[in-house]
């Protein structure tokens, strides 16, 4: 009879979190999309991946310096074309972290955003797909699996203006305090593909 009760609660329990590991999370500020964006002569494309179902129905705002390029949830993807030349990519949840990129025009570059359980919230951390790294290959099986979004435009255009004083302060903040203390990942040019 105890068998019997574990092997149906293990079976329950192995269904819902099948389930919860296959839905993406979703987004006011992101739409779903079918369209993949590529590289150009004169852009990079960087691919934010959110690969874990941990914290499903938390998401959190990514920046490239002050400016905010959309909001990433759990197993989902965007893309994010950028000028060429130096970048730095922050995300905040409970804590605050930075992700520094020297880009090249014409080349895909991948990001790993992952969540983790802090003191009492969620925690945000970046994970540089840098040559040779342990995810370099793994990101093509993610691009398969992951939903793919893109960002609503006017929607984060609207929350940018409305919390730009907030942004600019932080950042200048960032710059002279928080961003030195560590050593941050980071991205080079030969890192693209």
């Amino acid at each position: 009879m105890h068998t019997m009760r574990f092997v149906w609660t293990a079976g329950i329990l192995a269904t819902v979190g099948l389930l919860l590991s296959s839905c993406a999370g979703s987004s006011d500020y992101m739409r779903p999309s079918t369209s993949t964006l590529a590289p150009t002569s004169d852009k990079a494309l960087v691919r934010f991946m959110r690969p874990s179902p941990v914290g499903p129905n938390v998401e959190f705002t990514l920046l490239d310096s002050n400016k905010l390029i959309g909001n990433i949830a759990a197993k989902s993807q965007f893309d994010y074309l950028a000028d060429p030349g130096p970048h730095v990519f922050i995300a905040t949840a409970q804590n605050k972290v930075f992700l520094e990129a020297d880009l090249a025009p014409g080349k895909v570059y991948y990001v790993i955003t992952r969540i983790y359980y802090g003191v009492g919230r969620f925690r945000v951390a970046f994970i540089a797909v840098t040559r040779g790294s342990e995810y370099w290959e793994t990101v093509h099986q993610y691009e398969k699996e992951l939903q793919r979004f893109e960002p609503d435009e006017a929607k984060l255009k609207a929350w940018e203006a409305q919390n730009k004083a907030q942004i600019d302060a932080s950042r200048a903040a960032d710059d002279t305090e928080f961003k030195a203390k560590y050593d941050w990942p980071k991205l080079v040019p030969g890192d693209g593909r």
